[in-house]
C-alpha cells in the first residue's frame, strides 16, 4: 500500500481543489454564463458544455467534471426547456475522453505509469493528437447521437442571477494548474505538488471563511483513497500469485502482432479488461505489468489509451461513470447502465479507433 502514496496525495488534492472551485461558485457561474453566451441554440449551447468538460477535465481531472459540472450544468438546464439528458451525457463522454490531455487530468494516468511518469513533453508528444483525435470523435459521435434532441432552439424560463467567482480564488485555481504543469514538466513530485495546492486553498478558504474549509473537507470523496490502496494490496496478491504473467503475455502477444495491428490489439484488452472490472485495477494492473516495456513504447501507449478512453463504452468502465449514474439519478433522470452501453457501442469505437492509430504514429 506504501507504493501507492503519490497516488493517494494526488487523489486528495485534486479532490480538495475541485470542491473549492465548487465551493467559490466556478461551476456554477460558468454553467449559467454558458447558457447565456449559447444564444438559445442547443447545439452551440451543447458545444459549449463540452467544451468547459475539456477544460475541466485537463486541469481537475475527470473526477470534477463529473462530481461538480454535471449537477452545475443540470442545476443550470433546469430553467430552460432543453432537454438535459444529452448535456449530461457530454459530462461524462468528455470527462473520459479528455483524461489523457495531461498528466493531471485522470489518476489512472498515475496508476499506468507509477514511479515513470514521463516529463510533460513527452507525454504531450506521445498524447497530444490521439487526445485531440479522442475528443474530437466523441463530439462528432455524441452530437450525431442526439441529433434530433439538439436541433432548434430553447427557451430560458426564469434568470438566475449567479455571482462570479472571487477573483482571489480564481488566481489561485490559476497558481494551481500552473504549478502542476510545471512540475510535470519537470517530472517532479506531482502527488505532493498536488496535495500542497489542495492544502493551500483549504488555508485560504479557512482564513476567508472557516465553514468553507469545513465543507470543502466534508465534502471531498474519501472514500476513493482507501479504495485505491485495497487495489494495491490486491494487485500484490495477484502479483504472488503469479497472474499477472498471463497479462505480460497477453502484452507480448499483442507485441507479436506487429503493425497497427499492436496498439489496436493492447488498446482492445484494455478495453474490454477496465469495462469487465473497472478501468482502475486495470491501471494499476498495467503499472505492473508495463515495466517489462518502455513506458512511452507502443504497448504503453495503447493501454493507458484504453484505460482512459475504453471506459465511455459502458457504465461499469469507470468509478466516474459510476458516480455519474447516480448523480443524474439525484436529478431526476431515469437512466439505466444498459442506455449507457447503447449510446457508448455508438460513441467508443470510432473515438478508440483514430486515438490509437495515432498513438501508434509516435
Amino acid at each position: 500500500m506504501r507504493r501507492g502514496t503519490d497516488v493517494y496525495l494526488f487523489l486528495i488534492g485534486m479532490t480538495a481543489l475541485a470542491e473549492f472551485a465548487q465551493r467559490d461558485g466556478l461551476f456554477a457561474w460558468v454553467s449559467v454564463r454558458t447558457i447565456g453566451i449559447a444564444g438559445g441554440s442547443r447545439m452551440r449551447l451543447f458545444a459549449m458544455v463540452y467544451a468547459v468538460g475539456v477544460g475541466t477535465t485537463a486541469l481537475l481531472s475527470n473526477d470534477a467534471t463529473v462530481i461538480l459540472l454535471t449537477p452545475a450544468v443540470l442545476h443550470a438546464l433546469a430553467r430552460t426547456d432543453a432537454r438535459p439528458l444529452p448535456f449530461a451525457v457530454a459530462c461524462a463522454l468528455v470527462a473520459n475522453a479528455a483524461s489523457f490531455v495531461l498528466p493531471i487530468s485522470n489518476p489512472s494516468n498515475l496508476l499506468v505509469f507509477a514511479g515513470r511518469m514521463p516529463a510533460l513533453g513527452a507525454w504531450l508528444a506521445a498524447f497530444a493528437l490521439p487526445a485531440l483525435l479522442a475528443i474530437v470523435a466523441t463530439f462528432v459521435m455524441l452530437a450525431w447521437h442526439f441529433r434530433h434532441e439538439l436541433r432548434g432552439s430553447f427557451e430560458r424560463l426564469e434568470d438566475e442571477d449567479v455571482p462570479p467567482p472571487s477573483r482571489a480564488g480564481v488566481a489561485l485555481l490559476a497558481a494551481s494548474a500552473l504549478a502542476l504543469i510545471v512540475v510535470s514538466s519537470r517530472e517532479g513530485p506531482l502527488g505532493a505538488t498536488t496535495f500542497a495546492c489542495g492544502f493551500v486553498t483549504c488555508a485560504f478558504a479557512a482564513l476567508r471563511r472557516p465553514g468553507d474549509a469545513v465543507a470543502i473537507v466534508r465534502a471531498m470523496p474519501w472514500f476513493i483513497v482507501p479504495l485505491t490502496a485495497a487495489l494495491f494490496a490486491v494487485v500484490a496478491a495477484v502479483d504472488a500469485a503469479g497472474a499477472l504473467g498471463v497479462a505480460r503475455d497477453a502484452l507480448a502477444w499483442c507485441e507479436r502482432l506487429g503493425g497497427p495491428w499492436t496498439p489496436l490489439a493492447a488498446g482492445a484488452l484494455a478495453t474490454v479488461a477496465s469495462n469487465a472490472i473497472n478501468n482502475l485495477p486495470v491501471a494499476l494492473l498495467a503499472g505492473q505489468t508495463l515495466p517489462v516495456v518502455h513506458p512511452l513504447g507502443t504497448l504503453g501507449r495503447a493501454v493507458l489509451v484504453g484505460v482512459n478512453l475504453g471506459p465511455n463504452l459502458a457504465a461499469s468502465g469507470s468509478l466516474a461513470t459510476i458516480l455519474w449514474l447516480g448523480i443524474v439519478r439525484r436529478h431526476g433522470i431515469a437512466f439505466r447502465a444498459r442506455e449507457f452501453l447503447a449510446i457508448g457501442i455508438v460513441v467508443a469505437p470510432p473515438a478508440l479507433l483514430v486515438a490509437l492509430l495515432a498513438a501508434a504514429r509516435y
